[in-house]
């Protein structure tokens, strides 16, 4: 019978208070995942307030017609929207790509594009958005799909760029411009390559954090298993026992406890040596697991003793699967070294009583495996109930 333990990792969530609030579940949704998406989309709206700010104050100051500065406004807002809409609704979850990443992106570029081109004198300051837009995409997006935004970055940025210098040549001044094509030319490729170490740092510590989750599991199960024997152990038998008495608290599911101790091992060592006698509890312990039923637990308890947790079910009672495994090794060889040894044992086994607490169980247990002792051995005794 394995025992095998789970860990459960924690997504990774901002812990403001405000967070726990019912205003923010309704707002961004109580699932960790899709909770981190909508926080991250949101974050990086914040370059649409900062266009819409600038567009603002174009139309404020006369350097831009307010129709167009407020119509671009509008669908930047409702582009956004549609994310925030597509994210708290799981519809993003139907893509390759949950965060949605690279669409937004895009649209970001595109509207910086946009303004870009209507801003008129303040139009330089668009720039920048354009490299924290990149930036942000590197981050989250693979080299490939970094690629993509770079050279869409350039040639929307440059197309707008090229159309304004021609039709606009006192505002866009070719120089200028060129110049702004220029820094952009420098920096886009400069993401770019970021981009692709972000991945591969991502890819390492993706590996480094399996390698240590692995290790852990290895640890925590070399912790709760006996080297011998290759059972879990006592401490770990004593976890498994306190999980199982309240489950049966909760659920009235009744179990017993079989002590189990091998009859004369002293006589195994002293005779043929402690390297026959560990053979002996190594195959016990493999034997008694093959013959126990699969809900039964079993732990090397110390020595050559040895703790059964046998729950009330099916299939087959617990003294009958204790009896069968006493029968079996009655006559089987458990040394390889000593093929001629027999190996029998004694067990008391005690049903664990409601209210009880688990060492009365296995007082009760033990009580009754020295009476199958004191009565010649190789017996199983049940103690009352």
């Amino acid at each position: 019978m394995s025992v095998q333990s789970h860990a459960i990792a924690q997504p990774l969530v901002p812990q403001e208070p405000w967070l726990g609030s019912k205003f923010a579940t309704f707002f961004l949704t109580s699932v960790p995942e899709q909770r981190t998406r909508i926080v991250r989309s949101l974050w990086s709206a914040l370059v649409v307030v900062m266009c819409v700010g600038l567009i603002a104050y174009a139309v404020h100051t006369d350097v831009m017609v307010s129709k167009a500065g407020w119509a671009l406004s509008c669908v930047m807002i409702a582009s956004n929207m549609a994310f925030y809409v597509a994210l708290r609704s799981g519809f993003n979850l139907r893509f390759a790509d949950p965060a949605l990443t690279l669409p937004q992106v895009l649209a970001a570029l595109t509207w910086i594009a946009g303004c870009y081109g209507l801003t008129g004198e303040t139009h330089g300051g668009l720039l920048m958005f354009v490299a924290l837009v990149l930036v942000f995409g590197a981050f989250n997006l693979t080299p490939r799909r970094a690629r993509i935004t770079s050279l869409y970055a350039l040639l929307v940025m440059g197309l707008v760029m090229a159309i304004k210098s021609l039709n606009d040549p006192l505002r866009y001044q070719p120089r200028v411009e060129w110049a702004y094509f220029i820094f952009l030319l420098t920096m886009v490729p400069t993401v770019a390559v970021l981009a692709a170490h972000l991945q591969k740092m991502r890819q390492h510590l993706r590996g480094q954090t399996a390698d240590l989750v692995s290790a852990l599991a290895r640890i925590q199960d070399m912790a709760a298993r006996d080297p011998l024997t290759g059972l879990i152990n006592r401490r770990k038998m004593l976890d498994v026992l306190a999980q199982h008495a309240a489950l049966s608290e909760r659920e009235m599911l009744a179990f017993s406890l079989a002590y189990i101790d091998l009859d004369h091992f002293k006589q195994v060592n002293d005779s043929w040596g402690h390297r026959v006698g560990d053979e002996v509890l190594r195959g016990f312990a493999d034997e008694a697991q093959r013959l126990l039923r699969d809900t039964d637990v079993m732990a090397r308890w110390g020595g050559e003793e040895f703790l059964v947790l046998l729950p009330d079910l099916p299939p087959g009672s617990p003294l009958m699967a204790v009896e069968r495994m006493r029968v079996a090794m009655a006559g089987m060889g458990l040394s390889a070294s000593a093929p001629a040894l027999r190996m029998t044992f004694s067990a008391g086994i005690a049903v664990h009583r409601v209210g009880e607490t688990m060492d009365e169980t296995i007082e009760r247990a033990d009580k009754a495996l020295y009476q199958a002792k004191a009565s010649g051995r190789n017996q199983i005794v049940v103690a009352s109930a």
